[in-house]
């Protein structure tokens, strides 16, 4: 009985005891090994994963099946052979794309939150000095805001605005870097941006991620030398403009506002139009040339950039040099990878004034640029002619000459920024492997402002000479300064990865510090120096009367701010159908008082792909279905007040003595809540995301819900307990939405391929609750006239309008106004759109771009602001008020301040196309030439609006500010049309 019993388990287990350990090696078709790959033997059910570079070993006798499977590549079945080499093909789909994620990357099939990612191609499709700009309407629930004064940062908000005093802006991650913005960067650098949207993606950056994570991975060198040269050069127009009176127009408005008909001469010298005097054609060139390549154990890559913008605006100028470097060395029999990188900017900036397009656009035209006798123009009248005139004495206006505000202004910027990065990545053994990345960035800055102040005085009153500007005086004014930045990051992080079977393991935990605003400014400013350019020193001032300190020199030092964290991520995929993510972040930061410091983010999220199951089989025209939903909670630390402590402000200037001499002196502003500390963002997301129809129409679908709580808010208490108001945890905001992203990839034959694609996006933004007594009339979006527009409010947007509500007119052709204020919407966008077209055709290659808002209202703050004797608008001539006209759109003439109303209210809605480009590639006409092609683009031809003004996309002042200029048109640069034309070459 024994001797049967030895003998069938023999025949039970002899495949296994007499099986043999076969090698073999996984790669993808350009023969790349593909690591993490499983191989499964099907006969005797067992699993192993490849290695690094592909390769694996597994018990099997000879011709047993193998089943080797990977995420992105087509699962294939072969028999075992001693030292087989499978070849896997990359699945034609974008769950194949790898996508950057908090402290590691990830196939976007993988991905459990909302994440977008844009390529390079799409990046530098649209020739921009800022890769935030090129991206507008290519990603949905990420609204940018673009404008194009020389230099200038596009704002970016990513589902809405959730805070009115925090920051507003997402963080950007360049190679492991942490910065505040691209604009030190290239877009050419840049391989791919990847942006994180919801909660459940951000929790892993804790207080850093409340408004949203873009990750930038730049070009690095592989293989076989490589070089790059592009190169573009194209010209700049005003899009559109606004056509105003002319010289016998601005006579007759002006006369009817003042009951007369003879104030003003219908037959006037000059008839000026004031925006064709500030600008002329823009110009911008770019040349990029790059370097890069790779062998077995090392890869290198070098890459230089030169862009330079003339603006529109006259005299406005800007230069950007970049040089970068990135390498990557493997040690160890490539256990050790060592990834060292540096990247230099440097800038060059003249500004101007923009209060210049607004002068041009309330600037009479009867006024001459300049007189005959060569004195600049100013509005005087001669009462007896009704003419303008050099000696008249009656001033009919208070505004200044644009071109004599551009000619006097003399303002130079040069910032040189340097941010670089060395990452070490170890692999302990084959499933653990150990990162630390260090970044930095330090900014040096410097720059000069000279005002001629009696050449000011002497254009503004045109019969004084040089002996009539007052002695005592400066005769100018030399402000010099010089101002540098630093912050830097430092993460530690271990992942373990593990594969058994259809089960895939993943663990990240590590460790981050931070230090930002590390700051220090020093200005200094005399007067009376040498007015040739050469000897613009401080040490040549002649003017030697005992001056107040503070006007003469200031410096300033910021207080760093600190944050440590501890974060841990796991994941779990079954048979690359269930999928699991859950994460938490501990994080403690210096801005706020001891016992507040330290606050836990934790996020979860699942997604199933249902494309996988059995029932599901029989579904031909569905390629992958994938449901997924997250919950997080990301925080956000920036306040006012960057220590939460009490601050004493200096220049609090006293005379004290019987000589009153004056003694420096500080003041405590406002006390401090001890009890300050995170505002708290937590975000529900449900998504979709699918391929269908053979991989040719991919998608995707989010529903999201996010609440900021304990948001940063100013109350005024009585002044007996604090002088000013006080910073405190006092609001709810709520951002909830919709978001849609469809994309078709076809082709009609081999010689003509195509696409189309299209996203959208809704969001509602609205302050629930306010939890504080002291909390009232927080009102802003002044018109510098002495009224404002904005209010915040419970139960509205945040940066809502609030004004009153015409009602009518009067019998004498005056408006009539509500008794009290009326919201009159808000200037952030309830939805917003883009979609693109494009393909090749042999050698021919072609692509248009749109984009789209709307819901929002922008206020038009230069029509607002009137004093009296301004120019006005054509329009508004065409149908004003009279008796004979009782129903007229616009009022009966007036010279007036205005009051703020819904009269200047007007829809924000446009659609814009961004780009149009067309591209030939020439054929290969040397063998070492690899690629030469030839593009001419059009960027932001044509303009689709009901807005009467120049641009209707106005990120306003401070970076969007809510309760700033963000959506008031008043001293904003026009957004510009631009034809360019390019050139790519590839050795």
């Amino acid at each position: 009985m024994k001797n049967s019993i030895l003998i069938l388990f023999l025949l039970l287990f002899s495949g296994t005891l007499f099986s043999q350990e076969i090698a073999g090696r996984v790669v993808d078709e350009k023969g790349n090994g593909l690591p993490s790959a499983n191989i499964s033997n099907v006969t005797s059910k067992l699993n192993v994963a490849s290695d690094l570079d592909g390769n694996f070993k597994i018990k099997a006798n000879k011709g047993d099946n193998l089943k080797i499977s990977m995420v992105g590549y087509t699962t294939k079945n072969v028999k075992a052979t001693s030292n087989v080499v499978i070849v896997l093909q990359e699945e034609v789909s974008t769950i194949n794309e790898v996508v950057v994620i908090g402290y590691g990357t990830k196939k976007a099939g993988a991905i459990t939150g909302s994440v977008s990612q844009i390529k390079a191609a799409d990046i530098v499709k649209t020739p921009a000095q800022n890769a935030i700009q090129a991206i507008q309407g290519r990603a949905a629930g990420v609204n940018i805001v673009t404008n194009d004064e020389p230099g200038a940062n596009p704002t970016i908000r990513i589902r809405g605005l959730g805070t009115l005093l925090g920051a507003r802006d997402p963080l950007y991650i360049i190679d492991g870097v942490e910065a505040s913005s691209l604009n030190g960067l290239s877009p050419n650098e840049i391989a791919t941006l990847d942006i994180l949207k919801d909660a459940s993606s951000l929790a892993i950056y804790g207080q850093k991620g409340s408004n949203g994570v873009v990750v930038v991975t730049t070009k690095r060198g592989k293989g076989e030398i490589k070089v790059n040269y592009d190169a573009y050069y194209g010209q700049k127009f005003i899009q559109r403009k606004v056509k105003m009176s002319d010289s016998y127009r601005y006579a007759y408005y002006n006369n009817t506002a003042l009951g007369s008909s003879s104030y003003f001469n219908f037959t006037q010298p000059n008839n000026t139009t004031w925006l064709d005097e500030i600008t002329s054609t823009g110009e911008v060139i770019s040349n990029y040339i790059s370097l890069s390549g790779g062998v077995d154990n090392a890869n290198y890559y070098f890459g230089a950039t030169n862009y330079k913008e003339k603006g529109i605006l006259n005299g406005t100028e800007f230069e950007r040099t970049n040089i970068s470097s990135r390498n990557e060395f493997k040690l160890l029999n490539k256990t050790l990878k060592i990834t060292p990188a540096i990247n230099v900017a440097i800038v060059n900036n003249t500004p101007k004034p923009l209060s210049a397009f607004t002068n041009a656009y309330k600037q009479s035209p009867i006024v001459p640029v300049k007189f005959a006798n060569g004195r600049w123009g100013v509005p005087l009248r001669d009462p007896a002619t009704g003419l303008i005139d050099i000696n008249g004495s009656d001033r009919f206006n208070n505004v200044g000459n644009p071109v004599a505000q551009l000619y006097y202004t003399n303002e130079q910027n040069k910032n040189v920024t340097l941010f670089g990065s060395i990452g070490a990545e170890l692999q302990i053994f084959k499933d653990l492997k150990f990162n630390s990345n260090f970044g930095a960035t330090y900014d040096w800055s410097r720059g000069y402002t000279y005002t001629p102040s009696r050449e000011i005085y002497l254009s503004q009153n045109p019969t004084d000479e040089i002996a009539d500007y007052p002695a005592a005086s400066p005769i100018n004014t030399l402000n010099q300064r010089r101002g540098s930045s630093y912050r830097w990051n430092w993460d530690n992080f271990a992942t373990y990865k593990k594969t058994f079977g259809n089960n895939e393991l993943t663990f990240v935990a590590g460790m981050s510090r931070s230090t930002i605003n590390v700051s220090e400014n020093l200005s200094g400013t005399r007067w009376n120096v040498p007015e040739q350019t050469n000897y613009w020193s401080l040490d040549f001032s002649s003017y030697l009367n005992p001056t107040n300190p503070f006007d003469v020199i200031r410096n300033g030092n910021s207080t760093p701010i600190v944050s440590i964290a501890y974060f841990a991520r796991a994941e779990y995929e079954y048979d690359n159908k269930y999928l699991l993510t859950a994460t938490i972040r501990k994080e403690g930061i210096s801005a706020f008082q001891a016992n507040k410091r330290w606050d836990y983010f934790p996020s979860i999220s699942a997604g199933w792909v249902i494309s996988k199951e059995k029932f599901m089989e029989n579904v031909k025209f569905l390629n992958y279905l994938k449901f997924r939903g997250g919950y997080g909670e990301v925080g956000n630390g920036n306040s006012p007040n960057s220590t939460n402590n009490l601050v004493f402000s200096p220049n609090y200037n006293y005379a004290f003595g019987d000589n009153q001499n004056i003694y420096p002196g500080n003041n405590q502003n406002f006390k401090v809540d001890p009890n300050l500390t995170w505002e708290t963002m937590k975000e529900i997301d449900f998504g979709i995301d699918f391929n269908m129809l053979s991989n040719k129409l991919s998608g995707t679908i989010d529903v999201y819900n996010r609440t900021s709580s304990d948001v940063i808010l100013p109350v005024t208490p009585p002044s007996v307990i604090s002088p000013s108001p006080i910073i405190v945890n006092a609001g709810d905001v709520n951002n909830k939405g919709f978001e849609m992203s469809l994309k078709w990839n076809s082709k009609i034959n081999d010689n003509f391929n195509y696409y189309v694609s299209g996203n959208y996006s809704y969001n509602k933004n609205e302050l629930k609750s306010v939890d504080n007594l002291f909390f009232s009339d927080l009102i802003g979006g002044s018109i510098n006239n002495g009224a404002w527009t904005k209010k915040v409010l419970v139960g509205e947007a945040l940066g809502s309008f609030y004004v009153y509500q015409v009602t009518g007119l009067n019998g004498d052709g005056n408006f009539t106004y509500s008794d009290e204020r009326v919201v009159a919407g808000s200037y952030l966008p309830t939805y917003t759109y883009g979609f693109s077209f494009g393909g090749n055709y042999k050698n021919l290659d072609f692509s248009v771009d749109a984009y789209g808002v709307g819901g929002n209202k922008i206020y038009n703050g230069k029509k607002a602001q009137r004093f009296g004797g301004e120019n006005i608008e054509y329009d508004v001539l065409q149908d004003f008020w009279t008796p004979s006209n009782p129903n007229a759109t616009n009022p009966t003439p007036s010279n007036t301040v205005p009051v703020s109303s819904t009269y200047y209210i007007e829809d924000g809605d446009y659609l814009r196309i961004n780009n149009i480009t067309i591209g030939y590639t020439l054929p290969e006409i040397y063998e070492k030439i690899k690629k030469v092609r030839l593009y001419v683009t059009a960027i932001n031809p044509f303009l689709f609006t009901k807005y009467s003004g120049y641009s209707p996309e106005l990120s306003g002042s401070g970076n969007g500010e809510p309760l700033g200029s963000a959506g008031v048109e008043l001293d904003s640069y026009p957004t510009n049309k631009s034809f360019i034309l390019g050139l790519n070459v590839s050795f």
